[in-house]
């Protein structure tokens, strides 16, 4: 029970994906004219609270289906049971480290 349940957040994050990079972020910076690269459209972008908000998301959910995606892969070595845990363990505490070190760059800018 609990594989479906990650497998079906796997498929949300996807979907997450593709509205807020696709949606948001290609079409609204990207295609909404301007320079995205000048430094003071990035400075208004640091500045706001819901660009802060969308990248924060577009982290979260990047993490977990790609964290979610290479553990699916190396479980497919049919492991043993404690391999098993060591490897999701290891997932987990190396996505927190490194979404940390990400969410802190954009909040810091904030």
């Amino acid at each position: 029970m609990r594989e479906n349940h990650l497998k079906i957040l796997q498929y949300v994050t996807g979907i997450g994906l593709f509205f807020l990079v696709g949606g948001y972020h290609l079409l609204l910076m990207h295609l909404g004219g301007g320079d995205p690269k000048s430094w003071s459209s990035v400075a208004q972008r640091a500045a706001s609270a819901g660009w802060l908000t969308i990248y924060i998301l577009i982290l979260i959910f990047g993490f977990y289906h790609g964290l979610h995606g290479v553990r699916g892969l190396i479980l497919e070595l049919s492991l043993p049971n404690r391999a098993v845990k060591v490897l999701n363990w290891s997932i987990v505490l190396i996505g927190l480290a490194v979404f940390g070190y990400a969410v802190y760059i954009p909040i810091q800018a904030f």
